[in-house]
């Protein structure tokens, strides 16, 4: 599970407020750039902000801070407040925020966010759902519609929606613990269907282990850490649910599952029953699946000829992206290959896909043009850590 520290911002200050009143708003910390790099410092990879000002004004006001925190932070900032269009979404992930969360335009304008997801992708959109006695809020909670929460999520995932925020405002700034009944709900009604942030209340690390054994996504915490009720590295620490194992062939039905939904390149030796059960016999050691709260999130076929080892292919799941976990197999599949003593490793890939080969250059790998593999258009890439490079 994920932990978003939060900042909200009213005025270019680091505000809280109390259930969304605009008149409780207090000062919470000097500045934004620097409360995020402390939240970095604290093991915080995702950072929750929202636009007080551009929640009530319909548009983007403190833009300017939170491309500077993208830019001068190696966090994943998502961002919501007064995002009304789709040139402001654009706008927004043109700036190195990692997805921005559409609010009020969800309730009014509907086919903004079909939209948004069909030009952008669904793991770059965020649907926030703020309730007030269980019926939609919006316009910066100022306005109360007769949605009801569920409702909204059930027509935002026909949508496309992969990922939404859930806040229960009666509890938002109150440090009086998160809504685990409209929580399990939602969870409940939405099952295997999406991601869920907890929002809203969160006072003592008991709601984040709370929210951990509903299985949920996320979760958002903002005064609590201000005040010292929660400690971030605790938290992020007790809300660690993943678990990276070796591969065995009680994983190959959610693991071909799997691929099927990344749309890997797959064929029927290599990729079949037997083919993985001939791969994993030769390399047991290796080959390393993750899971999160018992389902598949991803797998990494790894492994080696005794002089170099080799990455076969990588893949997460959708509704597991941009949580690391791709970067912690990969890691966990170096580490081995290391105990084996193979210092040098390669990986083929497909050369058209370059959101992947991004991917492998972040991960220290470098491309080479000169490998064909199967008469398929791949490359291949060396990685040049020092410990990789004999």
């Amino acid at each position: 599970m994920i932990i978003f520290p939060a900042i909200d911002i009213i005025g270019g200050q680091c505000v809280r407020l109390v259930r969304g009143d605009y008149a409780t708003a207090s000062k919470v910390a000097e500045d934004p750039l620097e409360t995020a790099k402390q939240f970095e410092a604290a093991g915080a990879k995702w950072i929750h902000m929202v636009d007080l000002d551009g929640a009530k004004a319909g548009h983007p006001v403190n833009t300017a801070i939170y491309e500077r925190i993208a830019k001068e932070t190696a966090l994943k900032v998502e961002v919501g407040g007064g995002i009304r269009t789709l040139e402001t979404v654009g706008e927004y992930l043109s700036l190195g925020i990692a997805r921005v969360i559409l609010g009020s335009a969800a309730l009014k304008n509907p086919q903004l966010v079909t939209d948004a997801i069909e030009r952008f992708g669904s793991d770059k959109i965020v649907v926030g759902i703020d309730a007030k006695d269980e019926m939609v809020a919006t316009e910066g909670w100022l306005e109360t519609s007769s949605v009801h929460y569920i409702a909204l999520a059930k027509e935002m995932i026909a949508r496309g929606v992969t990922t939404f925020i859930f806040t229960d405002i009666s509890r938002d700034g109150t440090l009086s613990g998160v809504n685990v009944q409209q929580l399990r709900a939602l969870a409940e009604a939405t099952a295997g269907q999406c991601n869920i942030v907890a929002s809203g209340g969160v006072h003592t690390l008991d709601d984040i282990i709370a929210c951990r054994e509903l299985g949920l996504y996320g979760t958002i915490c903002g005064k609590s850490l201000y005040q010292g009720t929660l400690d971030l590295h605790e938290a992020i620490e007790a809300a660690d649910t993943l678990r990276i194992r070796p591969m065995t062939m009680d994983d190959y039905d959610a693991a071909y599952a799997l691929w099927l939904a990344c749309g890997n390149g797959l064929n029927n030796v290599d990729d079949s029953r037997e083919g993985i059960a001939r791969y994993l016999a030769r390399n047991p050691d290796t080959t390393f699946v993750a899971e999160e709260n018992g389902v598949l999130a991803g797998v990494i076929l790894c492994g080696h000829d005794g002089r170099r080892g080799f990455i076969q292919h990588m893949a997460v799941a959708p509704q597991f992206r941009r949580r690391g976990i791709g970067a912690r197999l990969v890691s966990r599949a170096l580490e081995a290959l290391r105990a084996q003593q193979i210092t040098k490793v390669a990986l083929v890939a497909f050369k058209k896909n370059a959101g992947g080969n991004a991917f492998w250059e972040q991960q220290g790998f470098t491309v080479r043009d000169d490998l064909n593999y199967r008469n398929l258009a791949l490359v291949e890439m060396i990685r040049h850590d020092p410990d990789y490079v004999q």
